[in-house]
């Protein structure tokens, strides 16, 4: 079971800007080399983060309006939010040490 939540228009407010916790979004779509290469990463740190952090994908092709309004030009973009503001932002490839130090200020250990 993947740790990794789909989130769309409907479900973003309660997902992501109503979450306790800080969420990394994922904006990818199907047909993108890099998100495909960066999904195990993902996997790893959703994972390791569990509890800390939530993770959510948002498919661009699906949810072009939440693309927007993140100002999204290309994927893989992750944004992550914490109480409902974006707090960081970066796009390409990723690794699960790039996620890890993203992350880490952010969670109970970073604090």
């Amino acid at each position: 079971m993947s740790l990794l939540k789909i989130t769309t228009t409907n479900s973003f407010e309660e997902d992501v800007l109503r979450s306790s916790i800080p969420v990394l979004i994922d904006f990818h779509a199907v047909w993108c080399g890099p998100c495909k290469a960066s999904a195990p990463a993902l996997e790893d740190a959703a994972r390791e983060f569990e509890g800390e952090v939530a993770f959510v994908k948002v498919d661009i092709d699906q949810e072009p309006q939440l693309a927007e309004t993140y100002g999204v030009q290309s994927v893989p973009t992750f944004i992550l939010i914490q109480q409902g503001e974006p707090v960081e932002r970066f796009s390409g490839l990723v690794s699960r040490g790039k996620l890890a130090s993203l992350l880490e200020p952010y969670t109970g250990g970073g604090q």
